[in-house]
């Protein structure tokens, strides 16, 4: 009896998962509204939980991981629940939703409260490829579709303005690790919140950890780029026009503990202006 329960409560898991997924397939669906085309996957494409790309503008420390695991399982949890309790109510009431494509939809209808981006997906430059869809994610994050009038050509089209309120993006764990906290078994680069009700606490950890990560890595890398930018324009520090580059997270021993850090955690001493037990915490913390 009790493995059968059990094998029902992960069948729930499983369908509440497809539910959340249910079209999750990646696309390239540019932001305007052109055709999209499928993802193709270059064969030797491999998953690297090491790597932190350059589109991670943030620090990638424990307590965010932490957090991100917390939220996601409270969320999954809820989502599982009432999947047991009425299958026909989960796409109404989803709490998240993964995959590109998805999560692409949920920022152009603007139901995304927050996503959840892994720091280690796999290159793909080629047109249409996995690069193109995180960079025009991140950009969904900032911007809005909106119908815009023309009185010149006298019609309406769709265009990208700037939120009033942009959409909170983490960037915590592996894919690997994503899928695992949300009981997936398909690897998962990115999550989109739907609604965080019943889970406000994690919610607001997990922001906090976020911000305090970002302006560590806004401390350590800003300079950097500014000086190291050829055309010394400050502003477009952190944006796409001013990427970093990729990292690889380092194994580095903390007590008798030997644990994968960002390397940026440890340069030369922390930036002078920064709370040195923030620093210990995120090591501690590994």
């Amino acid at each position: 009896a009790g493995a059968a329960a059990a094998a029902t409560t992960a069948t729930a898991a499983a369908r509440a998962g497809a539910a959340a997924d249910a079209d999750a397939a990646p696309s390239a669906a540019d932001p305007s509204g052109a055709p999209s085309r499928p993802l193709v996957r270059p064969e030797g494409t491999t998953n690297n939980a090491w790597l932190v790309r350059e589109y991670v503008e943030q620090l990638v420390v424990q307590p965010v991981n932490s957090a991100a695991v917390a939220l996601l399982g409270e969320l999954q949890r809820f989502q599982e629940r009432l999947y047991l309790r009425d299958p026909n109510k989960v796409k109404l009431r989803k709490r998240y939703v993964c995959g590109l494509r998805e999560v692409s939809r949920s920022l152009k209808t603007n139901k995304a409260r927050a996503i959840i981006v892994a720091h280690n997906i796999e290159r793909i430059e080629s047109e249409a490829g996995l690069d193109d869809m995180v960079r025009q994610l991140l950009e969904l994050c900032e911007k809005k579709q909106e119908w815009v009038y023309d009185d010149a050509e006298k019609r309406s089209t769709q265009q990208l303005v700037p939120r009033e309120k942009h959409v909170p993006v983490i960037f915590a764990l592996t894919r690997k690790q994503l899928s695992r906290a949300l009981k997936r078994s398909a690897k998962t680069s990115v999550v989109s919140v739907l609604s965080f009700d019943g889970a406000e606490e994690h919610f607001q950890v997990l922001m906090k950890e976020a911000e305090l990560a970002r302006e560590g890595w806004r401390r350590r890398v800003a300079p950097w780029l500014t000086s190291s930018s050829e055309s010394g324009t400050a502003a477009t520090v952190g944006k796409l026009g001013a990427r970093q580059a990729e990292r690889q997270l380092v194994m580095h021993k903390i007590g008798t503990r030997v644990v994968p850090v960002d390397p940026l955690l440890l340069h030369a001493g922390p930036p002078v202006d920064e709370d040195e037990d923030a620093v210990e915490k995120w090591l501690q913390e590994s």
